[in-house]
């Protein structure tokens, strides 16, 4: 077991800080080291970070030895469970139950006590300072051949304080009384890192997903570039490819550079503020020269409507000696005659 100390507690009904309780130290050999009796609220000082074993009060725990069928080790506590519920005077929920192992003759001894008599104990101990490692019955914490079992752990301390424990105890984790945030420090701990974790994965897969994302639109980018040489600079693929596709269909299937119309279409989509103010078109030399009648609102960002121009695959440009008039035309265009049309 190791070194740990042993703690005769009185009736649990009668706990208190400034209860005297007597104790002994056990070292690493088994022998008895210090004795003593103090305080409840003192012992800390002794105890420092031993762990303690608290014998209870002969009048605090039941202890019994029942045969039970074979089961496996996880029906074993429905198994007991069920062969004491007829032999206690109490509901099960308010008594908590501990038991030994199966032995070979199906033979299992089993401890109970008040639920909620254990878990205010528990509390003024840990409150106290003692780091509680089992809740032992007294009549499991005596020699074997003791037959005063209704008598408690006096001192000075002999023989009875050293008789060795069961592996087993009263002291079930949900009766833990958490002082502070010491009873959520290690599911905290694995919480915290359960999430590192996961927003870790997280971030890799959204690295991979924003790689995808890239590889895909150079692809088709350059599908787009490989289909419409044409195009000077490749900001939207998708729209790109659909408005070159809808250009060959006004001209028939055929790439010309005298497009009037499609070049017109692209220009009005980039041009929406002039609706309602054209007073004439000429086209001339691949080139749309468009005159508007005042009283529209130009755009604020001519930077804006350049992207918006390229992503319609045209250069657009004031004319200089119009102030109300524009040009554009597609990159590379050739000079054919000019075509004007007038508004009426």
């Amino acid at each position: 077991m190791g070194r740990h100390l042993r703690l005769a507690l009185p009736p649990l009904s009668c706990l208190s800080a400034d209860e005297q309780l007597a104790f002994a130290m056990i070292g690493r050999d088994g022998r008895l080291g210090r004795a003593g009796q103090l305080p409840l609220r003192e012992l800390d000082g002794v105890a420092g970070n031993w762990p303690v074993w608290a014998i209870l009060h002969p009048d605090d725990a039941i202890v019994t030895r029942l045969t039970v069928p074979p089961v496996s080790a996880k029906r074993l506590d429905a198994a007991v469970m069920g062969s004491i519920e007829p032999m206690v005077l109490s509901e099960l929920d308010e008594l908590v139950v501990a038991h030994g192992p199966r032995a070979s003759d199906g033979s299992v001894t089993v401890a109970w006590s008040d639920r909620a008599r254990l878990g205010r104990a528990w509390t003024m101990l840990a409150q106290a300072g003692l780091t509680i490692s089992a809740f032992v019955p007294h009549q499991l914490a005596l020699p074997a051949a003791d037959s005063d079992l209704t008598r408690p752990l006096t001192l000075p301390a002999d023989a009875r304080w050293l008789a060795p424990l069961p592996n087993w105890s009263l002291a079930r984790d949900e009766l833990h009384p958490g002082i502070g945030a010491g009873c959520w420090r290690r599911p905290g701990v694995w919480g915290l890192a359960a999430c590192a974790v996961w927003v870790l994965g997280l971030n890799g897969y959204a690295m991979q997903l924003d790689d995808q994302v890239q590889g895909l639109q150079q692809s088709m980018q350059q599908t787009v570039m490989q289909a419409f040489p044409q195009i000077p600079v490749i900001l939207d693929p998708v729209r790109q490819a659909q408005q070159q596709r809808d250009a060959l269909r006004l001209a028939q299937g055929e790439a010309a550079t005298d497009d009037f119309i499609p070049l017109a279409l692209a220009t009005a989509r980039v041009l929406d503020f002039a609706q309602g103010h054209v007073q004439s078109m000429q086209y001339e030399g691949g080139k749309l020269t468009i005159q508007l009648a005042p009283g529209y609102v130009p755009p604020a960002n001519e930077a804006a409507l350049a992207q918006a121009a390229a992503v319609q695959n045209i250069i657009l440009d004031k004319r200089a000696a119009q102030p109300h008039g524009w040009h554009a035309r597609r990159p590379g265009a050739l000079e054919p005659d000019p075509i004007e049309v007038r508004r009426p």
